[in-house]
């Protein structure tokens, strides 16, 4: 997968190279909640930073790749019983991984007018997992029993493969955009029977070069 990653990389670069193309900068922020086999899930706020570049393949369509670095992830809690203590627990596990990623969208634009284009695109990403923060908290007293790296522990897998569509709002060289993505590839480690799809809603705002 890593491999592939590069050979994409390399590809589009090339492309960069031999087209006539406009380089774009985007900042966004939103919310995440993963879906597939867990209970009592909540959003939790989430970011991206990319940078990209737009090559036109007609009048109106264009490919649009980009390189970003998004967090994405999940809260859930669970409560129960404890017989051996004689007392209950509630605690709140919080995941946070975080993608080197690469979206290949393919993009149409609506001009409305002299100064307002609508930008509808869709089309996979690609991604890795640099860094997937765990922590369980015990709710009642707020305190943190455990603090690691699913990734480095093997207990996530890195690669996603999922599904990025959106539409921007371009006012001359600058961009207001709504983004969603879906995974398609469960995160969840090759020991577990559970399949977990990461999903993440982003705003983000822009410029073009």
């Amino acid at each position: 997968m890593k491999k592939l990653l590069v050979s994409i990389v390399v590809m589009l670069v090339s492309l960069a190279a031999s087209a006539q193309i406009t380089w774009n900068v985007k900042l966004g922020g939103g919310i995440a909640m993963c879906t597939g086999d867990l209970e009592n899930t909540k959003n939790i706020f989430v970011g991206k930073v990319g940078v990209g570049f737009e090559m036109p393949l007609s009048h109106s369509l264009s490919l649009m790749p980009s390189l970003e670095f998004a967090i994405k992830g999940t809260k859930t809690s669970f409560d129960g019983y404890d017989y051996e203590w004689d007392e209950y627990y509630n605690f709140e596990e919080t995941f946070t991984p975080m993608y080197i990623q690469l979206p290949v969208v393919c993009a149409y634009r609506l001009n409305l007018n002299t100064d307002w284009n609508i930008v509808l695109k869709a089309g996979p990403y690609f991604a890795y997992g640099i860094k997937g923060d765990y922590k369980l908290k015990e709710k009642n007293s707020g305190e943190s029993s455990d603090d690691y790296d699913l990734f480095s522990d093997g207990d996530a897998k890195r690669f996603d493969i999922g599904i990025d569509a959106g539409i921007d709002f371009e006012y001359h060289r600058f961009v207001i955009g709504l983004e969603y993505e879906k995974g398609f590839t469960s995160f969840a480690s090759s020991d577990s029977d559970a399949d977990i799809f990461n999903q993440a809603a982003y705003l983000t705002v822009g410029y073009k070069f």
